[in-house]
């Protein structure tokens, strides 16, 4: 009997040779011929459904992920891959432009992808690279798939191919600012999008443009300090659900925003005004949000912060205090008003040293479903030093830790 030749294997047993054969002879086998490689794709496709190209990354890695492009559903970029400085390590590829259009090229046939994130973080010493945020937007335009998208510079790039994606159901925009135009021009063009997040002054005083062209969208985070007429026309959005600012911003400029979005009645149901203390009237206007379950703001007075026990649907409520007031019997009331309240962040605040008992006492006295009788409660070191690890009282009713002020920081 002659000998098989490999070929004559069967499909799962080639796949069971694969098994013993190391990382680098797999890259190998996959690129014999279209059969191995479909071989090789088959039994080991689930592993790279996720991938990211870093400046960690081999030049093996790089051909790897060439090979099982169509795999992919989630995928991170950093460009500091292709810094040319790199050049004289040991890993990373040795030519970064050649690197790059083999890149975008494999870009072109992730059939699979839904997720894309693409970051700038450092600068680089030699920029090798002429515009490429455009350059991988161009490449993956034609992706049906892909939903989700996010892009990370802090320098400044240009990102007019965004218009020509058209199934974004998702855009972060951490950069450091685009044109009103084109953002406009990419709502246009993504009109199942729903939620977007753009960084501090992405866009600047220009938000209304996107309105027309934002029907479906929920979720709205944007940062920029503008007159009280520039965040106006965002109580437009039909669906909106969730808003969040960051940052400096004007005293009292959310007043118009909010009082037009209680009046249309609309379904807010997550506000965090994360800079910039409210004012009474705005404090008045957030009450009227009766559908609103998770809020995060600054407030100066203990009457401002029990005004908010008119919320009855609030589950998770984070607080900062913007002066030394006592604010525990403030909070007493909301917690006693407020029977879904699971979640209690205080940032910055003076309770008094009985605060933890006269909250589990509230909570026995006017909640009478068991599941309504839990609260997790954090407070600031400064308040509870004795206090810094979880807490238990009456079965775990009250749990008790450090607040991470870092996440407060604008």
């Amino acid at each position: 009997m002659s000998a098989l030749n490999i070929l004559d294997l069967k499909d799962d047993c080639l796949g069971y040779l694969l098994i013993y054969l190391t990382a680098e002879d797999r890259i190998s086998f996959a690129q014999v011929c279209c059969r191995f490689r479909e071989v090789f794709i088959a039994s080991a496709g689930k592993q790279f459904r996720q991938f990211t190209l870093d400046e960690n990354s081999s030049r093996q890695q790089l051909i790897g992920f060439c090979i099982y492009r169509e795999s992919v559903e989630s995928l991170i970029i950093d460009l500091e891959y292709f810094d040319t400085s790199r050049t004289f390590r040991n890993y990373g590829c040795v030519a970064p432009i050649n690197c790059f259009s083999i890149l975008c090229l494999t870009l072109t046939g992730m059939i699979s992808l839904k997720r894309l994130i693409v970051k700038k973080s450092k600068e680089w010493t030699c920029i090798p690279i002429e515009k490429p945020f455009e350059k991988i937007l161009a490449a993956v335009k034609g992706l049906t798939e892909l939903k989700v998208l996010e892009l990370h510079a802090r320098d400044e790039f240009t990102y007019d191919n965004l218009i020509h994606l058209n199934h974004l159901e998702e855009l972060h925009m951490r950069i450091t600012q685009i044109s009103a135009p084109v953002l406009a021009k990419c709502c246009k063009s993504n009109l199942n999008l729903r939620h977007l997040h753009l960084g501090y002054n992405c866009v600047q005083r220009n938000l209304s443009d996107i309105v027309p062209y934002c029907a479906n969208l929920e979720t709205l985070q944007f940062g920029m300090m503008a007159e009280a007429s520039a965040y106006k026309p965002l109580a437009k959005l039909p669906k909106l659900k969730q808003l969040m600012h960051f940052g400096v911003r004007r005293s009292g400029s959310f007043v118009p925003l909010l009082t037009d979005l209680a009046a249309r009645r609309q379904e807010l149901q997550r506000l965090e005004i994360d800079g910039g203390t409210l004012s009474p009237e705005e404090t008045v206007q957030i009450i009227r949000q009766c559908g609103l379950r998770q809020l995060k703001c600054f407030c100066s007075t203990a009457e401002s912060v029990e005004m908010l026990s008119h919320l009855k649907q609030l589950q998770e409520l984070s607080i900062w205090m913007s002066s030394r007031t006592e604010i525990s019997a403030a909070l007493l009331k909301v917690i006693g008003e407020c029977q879904q309240l699971q979640l209690l962040c205080i940032a910055s605040g003076n309770v008094s040293p009985d605060f933890i008992e006269n909250v589990t006492k509230v909570l026995f006295e006017t909640r009478t479903e068991p599941n309504q009788k839990s609260l997790k409660l954090e407070l600031p070191l400064t308040n509870y030093t004795s206090h810094n690890k979880e807490l238990s009282q009456r079965n775990k009713v009250l749990s008790c830790s450090a607040f991470e002020i870092d996440s407060w920081k604008c």
